[in-house]
């Protein structure tokens, strides 16, 4: 997949483009480690939004990969591959008219898609109990990240409408029924495009 998208007027170079691309389609936190040191050495400031939400997507993922398997993990990863027929979305994603149509297809896209993937794949393990507490922290950081990203794509909605939106966008991960592998998925997928969003948007 070709990502012919620019950081701070320079091309990003094909390291960079690669190292994405693996965080996309095979998120594990070696990937992630990765990625920032190709953004930062592409010129990426440290205190720029993305390195947060890289890290704290990176301590995510590193305590999930700590509670389970490989053979789990992978099955979990898996769900969130954003490469092949995601990245095509992505791409198409890049071409459409930038702000809050762009925002709006990219959250819809992604979710919906998550759910999907997760409806034909009970067989991968819920992980319950000691990650809970790791479900509810990743769901504070991404409220109040969603809720930044939205004011610059959407400035003009009112608050109100705002709060609802982002609500029922992460209702589930307050849910005691619905499973652990759903929240950890969706939090995942949370966090991919909201790294998409900032690199893309602001590149």
């Amino acid at each position: 997949m070709r990502l012919c998208v620019r950081l701070f007027g320079k091309a990003r170079p094909v390291s960079l483009q690669e190292q994405l691309v693996t965080v996309l389609a095979q998120p594990a936190p070696a990937a992630l480690w990765q990625l920032r040191a190709e953004l930062l050495e592409a010129g990426l400031p440290p205190e720029a939004p993305a390195l947060a939400i890289l890290g704290e997507f990176y301590h995510f993922l590193n305590r999930l990969a700590t509670t389970s398997t490989s053979h789990q993990y992978s099955h979990f990863a898996s769900i969130l591959d954003m490469g092949a027929v995601g990245g095509v979305a992505i791409q198409n994603l890049l071409e459409a008219r930038r702000g809050s149509e762009w925002w709006q297809r990219l959250l819809a896209g992604g979710v919906s898609e998550t759910l999907m993937v997760l409806a034909a794949r009970q067989y991968v393990k819920a992980w319950e109990g000691e990650m809970e507490a790791s479900y509810t922290g990743a769901a504070w950081f991404l409220y109040d990240a969603y809720w930044r990203m939205s004011t610059i794509l959407q400035p003009d909605l009112p608050a109100g409408a705002r709060r609802q939106l982002l609500d029922r966008l992460l209702d589930p991960l307050h849910q005691a029924g619905v499973k652990g592998v759903v929240k950890a998925a969706l939090i995942g997928r949370l966090f991919q495009m909201l790294l998409v969003a900032h690199l893309f948007l602001k590149a």
